[in-house]
């Protein structure tokens, strides 16, 4: 290009500015055609999902009896298993693992009358509600089976 005039430089210089704008214009459209391809037969009514991939799946929740996970359920069963010839009316600590409570029972006072044995306690509740003081009776059944008949918010 040493052979040329300063006139004929700069029209190769516009002629090769000219190619490239157009060798680029060229390649976009040649990639606009081919992204046509790619779409070519899609449709909504097609388009199912991957059945093959399960993600995020969980298993269905089991059914908790609730008798058995309750916090009254925990302090009857201790009320009612209680020793009162060894018990000399200490505080008596209860926690409930199902649930996170625990709280400590306080009082329990035993009557006898005509229907039968019940005790009365008093206990606190400490679960992720709050701190409650509780007022309750127990008394036992007929079979031997103990039934809580009261539990209540002082």
């Amino acid at each position: 290009m040493a052979f040329l005039s300063s006139d004929s430089k700069k029209l190769v210089a516009k002629k090769q500015q000219g190619f490239g704008a157009l060798s680029g214009f060229a390649a976009g459209v040649f990639v606009c055609m081919l992204s046509g391809c790619a779409m070519k037969d899609f449709s909504i009514e097609k388009a199912v999902p991957d059945k093959a991939t399960i993600t995020g799946s969980v298993a269905s929740a089991q059914q908790v009896d609730p008798k058995s996970s309750s916090d009254q359920t925990t302090i009857r069963n201790i009320v009612s298993a209680l020793n009162f010839t060894q018990w000399g009316s200490k505080p008596l600590p209860w926690s409930n693992p199902e649930t996170g409570s625990q709280g400590t029972i306080t009082a329990i006072a035993e009557k006898k009358d005509d229907t039968g044995l019940c005790r009365e306690f008093q206990t606190s509740r400490e679960s992720f509600d709050g701190v409650m003081l509780y007022k309750g009776e127990t008394c036992m059944q007929n079979g031997g089976q103990w039934a809580l008949k009261s539990f209540a918010p002082m």
